[in-house]
């Protein structure tokens, strides 16, 4: 009897293993199922269809080959739908889950991509919206993002890309900080506009926006009544423009120590594809 109930319990322990396995089998073909349907979706750029077919997997098979590619593909399905923030937010869980994986620099690509597309869209194209001049902190934010790819994973076939992008980033810092500081000088508040266009003079050299921030500082100075700061300005202006007229010799552009100065950034742009700057921080953008 013994023998007999031993052989049955045997024969029900086989029949569970062998169950388990079918069980785990058939959860690998549902996700791989789910899987090639997103990737069809994705081909036709159904993005809509794309998105629910990658959260039902991970939703369902959260672990698995399926899942982690799942987990990656949804970057690009967030970024082609113009969605920033989960981009962003599945960008950084991917970070979290896989630290060590290959397709990390990937993420951190995709990531400053979408940061530095989140003002623009169709309607702002056509109705000629610069926005380079509407919420800068997106924009530093992808900086940050394209710097971090740099400095950690300079060989990655990204990098490149994400060189220039910093350098338009930075020189669209400078705009913003530009248009602020005309905004004042219209408004005529002068310290303001003085502060704001030394801002672009000390953190943004070599960009396009100082030498008409220069022109900001000089009317600013003129309106507080720094003659001497005024002509310091200019000064400045022809040495770094030898198209304009000479002025007379003046004291330093800033000896003013009233007047609050940013730092000089670290770093600044160079030419040839050299490292990028700094992105200044939140106070600048």
């Amino acid at each position: 009897m013994k023998r007999i109930l031993t052989m049955v319990m045997v024969t029900v322990l086989l029949a569970g293993c062998g169950g388990n396995g079918g069980g785990a089998d058939l959860r690998d073909a549902e996700a791989q199922a789910l899987y090639e349907r997103a990737q069809r979706a994705m081909d036709r750029r159904d993005w809509t269809t794309a998105t629910e077919e990658l959260e039902a997997l991970q939703a369902q098979f959260p672990f698995g080959v399926y899942a982690t590619q799942a987990q990656l593909d949804i970057i690009r399905v967030y970024y082609e739908t113009g969605d920033a923030a989960s981009t962003v937010a599945a960008a950084d869980r991917f970070r979290r889950l896989h630290p060590r994986h290959r397709a990390v620099p990937y993420t951190w690509y995709m990531q400053g991509l979408a940061l530095q597309e989140k003002n623009e869209d169709f309607i702002k194209r056509l109705a000629r919206v610069d926005t380079n001049l509407r919420d800068p902190v997106p924009r530093r934010q992808a900086f940050q993002s394209f710097q971090t790819l740099v400095e950690q994973f300079p060989d990655s076939e990204y990098v490149d890309d994400a060189r220039e992008r910093m350098q338009e980033l930075y020189a669209d810092g400078a705009r913003f900080q530009l248009f602020v500081a005309r905004y004042y000088l219209d408004g005529e508040a002068w310290v303001a506009a003085a502060r704001r266009a030394i801002t672009v003079i000390e953190e943004f050299p070599g960009t396009p926006s100082v030498e008409p921030a220069m022109d900001v500082l000089t009317a600013a100075y003129q309106a507080l009544g720094f003659d001497d700061l005024a002509e310091g300005v200019q000064v400045a202006a022809a040495e770094m423009d030898p198209t304009r007229p000479d002025q007379p010799a003046a004291p330093g552009l800033f000896q003013d120590e009233s007047m609050e100065v940013s730092p000089s950034p670290t770093d600044a742009p160079a030419p040839g594809g050299a490292q990028p700057p700094r992105m200044p921080g939140p106070g600048a953008m």
